[in-house]
Order: C-alpha cells, then structure tokens, then sequence
C-alpha cells in the first residue's frame, strides 16, 4: 500500500460548545441542595457525550475553593449534594463534556435551609 491508501484517522472533536439548562435548583435540607438540568442540543456536544461535572461553591469564599463531582453518564440530568454548610448560598455550576474537554458552564445560585429550628 502506499500513502494514498492508508486510512486517515478522524480529526480529534472539539470540546462542547453547548451548556445544559438548570430546570430547578433547591435545598433538601439544611445541609443539602438538590439540582436539575436538561442536556444542551447533541449537535453542540462535538463527539462523544461522556457525562456532566458539577462544580459549587459558598458564594462568599474564594474561587479556588471549589469542590467537583464528575457524573460520567449522559443520561443522568439531576443530582443531590450533601454535607454542605447550614443556612449558606451556594454557587453550583453544571458543565457537560467529551474526551476533548468542557463545554460552558450553566451557574445557578441556590441556598441551604436555615434547620435546627
């Protein structure tokens, strides 16, 4: 065979270009905050849909303290976070993504219930 002949592999994909839509965001508890999403348009995730990763935060603490969670399934489209802070607003975003990398963040601003009432 010569060159002309051997297959080319596919150029790599590029990261998503499409970020999901928040459909509810509440606490659960005082401790606790409960999430859901609808995926971005397929034509926006560039390749294969490896899953979703949630980041959050207190709002008033620094950016570089950020906690993740990677969800490697695409068809999962809600989530409960724990053992979080009593009574405090939460930064929490949601991002799908492929083997290339991270689509664009969807950001919502949710709050733990004030318990021990």
């Amino acid at each position: 065979m010569n060159e002309i002949n051997q297959p080319h592999p596919p150029p790599p994909s590029p990261a998503p270009t499409g970020k999901p839509v928040t459909t509810i965001a509440h606490n659960t508890s005082a401790t606790s905050v409960y999430i859901s999403w609808k995926p971005p348009p397929p034509d926006t995730i560039l390749g294969e849909f490896l899953g979703y990763r949630i980041t959050f935060r207190t709002r008033d603490r620094h950016a570089e303290d950020v906690k993740e969670i990677y969800i490697r399934d695409s068809t999962v489209e809600s989530h409960e976070i724990h053992n979080l802070e009593t009574y405090t607003q939460y930064l929490v975003s949601i991002q799908v993504f492929n083997p290339e990398g991270l689509g664009p963040p969807t950001t919502v601003l949710v709050m733990t219930d004030e318990g021990g009432k």
